[in-house]
């Protein structure tokens, strides 16, 4: 019997207050969107996840902006 195995994420970053974000790194989401001090935070595909402190994971969507501009993103 095999077990499916998810990917490792390639970054993590664990909150260490409450936040409320816009954009982590070079990603730029659609909403803002809170997080709980030492919640997890990751990024896969079109879509920042967050691991809530009773372990359910949370999608949001956003794009990728290299530009660091919010405008050209939209």
């Amino acid at each position: 019997m095999s077990t499916a195995r998810r990917k490792s994420p390639s970054f993590r970053e664990q909150a260490d207050r409450l936040t409320l974000i816009d954009r982590w790194r070079h990603f730029v989401l659609d909403q803002p969107v809170l997080v709980h001090p030492g919640e997890t935070i990751w990024r896969e595909d079109d879509h920042l996840l967050v691991e809530r402190l009773g372990g359910r994971v949370d999608a949001y969507r956003g794009v990728m902006n290299r530009c660091g501009c919010r405008e050209r993103a939209q």
